[in-house]
């Protein structure tokens, strides 16, 4: 069971999913972890892929215990 879900305009991240990223060749890695920086919710994925999602389009961020770095 996922303990963090971001979940934006665009949809929700809930820790564990699984996404490709074909603008870098990386295939499925899964969410890990996220942190504050700035305006933006910076998303840790396994293999050292970071995505940045500006913070206006965050609607809430739903954790289970503390994650948040």
């Amino acid at each position: 069971m996922a303990s963090f879900v971001i979940v934006t305009e665009d949809g929700s991240y809930p820790e564990g999913e699984e996404m490709s990223f074909p603008e870098l060749n990386v295939g499925r890695v899964h969410l890990e972890s996220y942190r504050h920086e700035g305006d933006y919710v910076v998303l840790h994925f396994a293999g050292g892929v970071e995505m940045a999602i500006p913070e206006s389009r965050v609607q809430r961020i739903v954790t289970r215990g503390q994650v948040a770095s």
